[in-house]
């Protein structure tokens, strides 16, 4: 994705997004302030207009520091983390767990059950035998699938928030909620930059966009997806205020073996990598919501993913087919 504004601008690659930032000039306007940092496996950065430069440095900072508390929180790589006590045990026993990670479970499940399992955080041990967690890149044969599938379903999970307790009703399940947080940390970020005052910056978490009030001389914030089979390309712009954007491809994370690509994104119900589509851009009211929507569609292919998208209100998609097409909703 790009971010278009006006004549000065700076060119900077995030996460595989191209960022132009116009900084404003003159005494009249207020300062555009920003910061990257690398957080969630991916670049991170915020940014934010103020007229008080002291506040815009502690806003993002507090934001930043929010979004290394949730990778904290939500990290299967981190042994300490809430996901990793869960994946150990839950299939073991009933698991306590803190609120806000079983209420993103929750709302997870209800993504699952909306797309009839395109998108289920139980994907974990596909992940695993698919090389996208330990980077072993070898291709599983159909015996190792299907044995691996009776581990997967968003049906394996038992939630209690009433006691905020999880267990698995499979022992081999587990957990990664690498299609959500990501979206769900971009929205808390934003969060803080409101509660210190700010009313217009950007959030962009590794491609997870959250687009706060309004841009440089009022306007909305104007966000072009690039075409990733040509850079100098866009395939459209998005005008967004008070609204997210997030993209999944195939075109970052794969790998190739005998000459056939294979994306990290896996189809919960098939076991195999997706096929057919380059990427799914989403515009919605939420980054937690565009996250998981474009992962929804991009496992469920153009034809189903826009019939869903058909359902929701107040979204936008994008998708590139591997045929070139260009699927535009509404």
């Amino acid at each position: 994705m790009i971010l278009k504004s006006t004549p000065q601008l700076f060119l900077k690659r995030c996460g595989g997004l191209y960022f132009l930032v116009f900084v404003l000039t003159g005494c009249s306007q207020e300062l555009l302030v920003k910061e990257t940092r690398v957080l969630m496996d991916t670049y991170a950065e915020i940014s934010c207009y103020s007229s008080d430069r002291n506040n815009a440095i502690n806003a993002i900072d507090a934001a930043f520091k929010e979004t290394k508390r949730i990778e904290k929180v939500f990290s299967k790589f981190d042994e300490d983390s809430e996901v990793s006590k869960i994946n150990r045990l839950a299939g073991l026993e009933k698991v306590n767990a803190n609120e806000e990670v079983l209420s993103l479970i929750e709302r997870s499940i209800y993504y699952s059950k909306i797309s009839d399992g395109a998108f289920d955080i139980t994907v974990a041990p596909l992940m695993e035998i698919w090389g996208f967690v330990r980077k072993h890149q070898s291709i599983p044969d159909r015996g190792a699938i299907e044995n691996t599938l009776k581990s997967v379903g968003y049906h394996n999970i038992e939630l209690n928030l009433g006691e905020l307790s999880i267990r698995f009703l499979n022992r081999g399940a587990k957990i990664d909620l690498g299609g959500i947080a990501k979206g769900y940390a971009a929205d808390r970020a934003k969060d803080i930059l409101v509660s210190h005052g700010i009313k217009n910056g950007l959030v962009n978490l590794g491609g997870n966009i959250y687009a706060l009030g309004k841009a440089s001389g009022g306007r909305s914030w104007n966000i072009g997806v690039q075409d990733p089979r040509n850079k100098g390309k866009l395939l459209k712009s998005f005008e967004l205020t008070n609204k997210a954007i997030s993209t999944s491809g195939n075109y970052e994370r794969f790998f190739e073996i005998g000459g056939k690509r294979y994306s990290h994104i896996i189809n919960p119900v098939s076991g195999e990598p997706c096929q057919g589509i380059i990427s799914v851009t989403v515009a919605a009211d939420s980054a937690e919501e565009a996250d998981a929507l474009s992962t929804v569609i991009f496992v469920l292919g153009e034809e189903k993913g826009i019939n869903l998208a058909k359902s929701i209100k107040d979204i936008e998609v994008l998708i590139l087919t591997e045929e070139g097409e260009i699927i535009a909703y509404p």
